[in-house]
């Protein structure tokens, strides 16, 4: 078992709290997804998705990188408290290596993120945000049985191709579970599935200790809030924290912050930093992060449990039901590191015995680095991203 350092969660906590309180008046812009991609010089294309829910969803494309010959469509599903800007950070970011090999490149943002969430809390420019806009009741359940449904359907009407592929990092992995679980059909439109550091399954990560130890404060807080962290305006709150760190005494704590995170020294530079603080931490539904803990305190993959009765209700049933994987049939791979404390080595064996149709496991035993740093290192581009958009032409 990975060892994680529970001295650094009480920096963590303070970090957190000062994100969301922090105040200032002097802000410097920000940036999001859109800006990135046109800052390194590819084409963009923003698209709006209502699922059958009446979740409102922003989708951003990239549907090729100059020669204007748009390729077959590939969907990337971001990670917790995150959102597609994960896949932008850097010119050796996967959206870019996908696009420089030829891919129609659509980046999700579930309901509640990136720029999902800015298209449902205003009403118009100039106009005040209001998150209460958004309903936050949800979990990734809903992200995987009406949003990823939706989103894909989109896909394949505007590209009128008959199936893409899809690429699901942590929670994107979760969010692909629960929709070909649930929906087995839409396995044969999607051509291939790529997982990164898939976060299904904690029997062996610490962090599962440490939401045992303080799962009682933890529900508490949870309970108390729609979605965290809590903040009247994430924009304002992102500019104001973008500032903070752009204070040349503050910047290295908040590259140790982001380092604290992935239990690793992460080989990026200031800017980077200053790019990450944009737009993270993304807001995330209670309801989300309690089906999480659901699955850390079982130790099994199931639907939302809602008690007894709220069980019997929904499910006709007791206890809610597992996601059956033995239904996720399209083609998978999996990436995962010898060092990630969140999605252990031995965690995804366990969940890559439970997929029916595994074509290959790449698993990173020689580099140092954690959970982040499979999209947020520069250093990746050969061992994760060319590699995969190599898998997915195949």
């Amino acid at each position: 078992m990975q060892s994680l350092n529970l001295d650094n969660f009480p920096f963590i906590f303070i970090s957190l709290s000062y994100i969301v309180f922090f105040n200032t008046c002097d802000y410097v812009t920000c940036l999001d997804t859109s800006q990135k991609i046109k800052e390194f010089g590819y084409p963009l294309e923003t698209h709006e998705v209502w699922t059958d829910d009446r979740a409102h969803l922003g989708l951003e494309r990239i549907p090729h990188n100059g020669n204007k010959v748009i390729g077959r469509p590939v969907l990337l599903l971001h990670g917790i408290f995150a959102d597609s800007f994960l896949y932008v950070v850097n010119n050796s970011s996967l959206g870019f290596v996908l696009s420089d090999a030829g891919f129609d490149v659509w980046l999700y943002n579930s309901r509640g993120a990136g720029l999902s969430r800015t298209l449902s809390i205003y009403k118009g420019p100039g106009s005040l945000p209001n998150m209460n806009r958004v309903s936050w009741n949800f979990s990734f359940h809903e992200l995987g049985v009406y949003d990823l449904p939706a989103v894909i359907d989109f896909i394949l009407k505007i590209t009128e191709y008959s199936k893409l592929d899809v690429v699901g990092y942590s929670l994107g992995a979760t969010v692909s579970f629960a929709c070909l679980s649930d929906k087995p059909e839409y396995n044969d439109k999607i051509n291939k599935l790529a997982l990164i550091a898939p976060a299904t399954n904690f029997a062996t990560s610490p962090v599962a200790a440490v939401v045992k130890q303080f799962s009682e404060i933890l529900l508490v807080m949870l309970n108390g809030l729609d979605f965290i962290p809590f903040t009247v305006d994430p924009d304002d709150t992102y500019r104001k924290l973008r500032n903070m760190c752009a204070n040349e005494g503050i910047t290295m704590s908040c590259k140790r912050f982001i380092d604290v995170l992935d239990e690793s020294d992460l080989p990026i530079d200031n800017n980077t930093v200053l790019d990450i603080f944009s737009v993270f931490p993304q807001p995330v539904s209670s309801k989300l992060l309690k089906h999480y803990f659901q699955v850390v305190m079982k130790d099994k993959l199931s639907h939302y449990d809602y008690g007894t009765s709220g069980n019997l209700l929904r499910y006709n049933r007791l206890m809610p039901p597992d996601y059956d994987l033995s239904k996720v049939t399209v083609p998978t791979f999996t990436i995962h590191l010898k060092a990630d404390y969140l999605s252990t080595p031995t965690d995804v064996k366990r969940l890559i015995s439970s997929l029916p149709n595994i074509k290959e496991v790449r698993y990173i035993d020689q580099e140092q680095g954690g959970h982040l740093s499979l999209l947020l290192s520069p250093n990746t581009r050969e061992l994760v991203n060319s590699f995969i958009a190599t898998k997915l032409l195949d």
